[in-house]
């Protein structure tokens, strides 16, 4: 514990004092030596107050070290608190990873989702309607977004080449 002077709190309280007992010697409510008097002890217990503050090291959380892995804990934080609007409508940040997501899983059936001639493709693989709406301005709802996880879901990883790769 470190044990120190507060100057700031001793000459507030002294200064405070003194005003308050010259003011009230000055109306004649007391004699300017009951005056002295208490401005001196109000003085020597401020004194007292300042020399036994204890002042303590403020503790700072230790610093952890964590691994940010792609699809971890940390990614699934960020998603979960930024889905919804206040109006109840999906964010756009949302909307962006779940089109990234649906693109990377319609590529890995090997259909390119920026090419405009595999349209007919990529709707069979997700469905026109998700489709639709993926490529739609218009903020989602939940009940939407949960329409497109679904089918990015069903649609599943990439087929295999060969029924030995299917086993591993």
């Amino acid at each position: 514990m470190n044990r120190h002077w507060n100057w700031r709190r001793l000459v507030a309280i002294t200064v405070t004092a003194g005003i308050v007992a010259g003011g009230l010697a000055f109306w004649q409510v007391i004699d300017p030596w009951h005056a002295a008097a208490a401005t001196a002890v109000t003085a020597a217990l401020a004194a007292l107050w300042a020399r036994t503050e204890n002042t303590v090291a403020d503790p700072e959380w230790p610093h952890v070290v964590t691994e940010a892995r792609a699809g971890g804990r940390h990614d699934v934080s960020d998603l979960s608190w930024s889905t919804f609007t206040r109006d109840g409508r999906v964010t756009e940040r949302v909307v962006r990873r779940v089109r990234a997501l649906a693109a990377e899983r319609v590529r890995a059936h090997g259909v390119d989702p920026a090419d405009p001639a595999a349209l007919p493709e990529v709707e069979r693989l997700l469905g026109a309607r998700v489709v639709r709406q993926l490529s739609s301005r218009e903020a989602p709802t939940a009940r939407t977004l949960q329409t497109w996880l679904d089918a990015i879901e069903r649609l599943g990883p990439a087929p295999s080449a060969t029924p030995e790769e299917n086993r591993a």
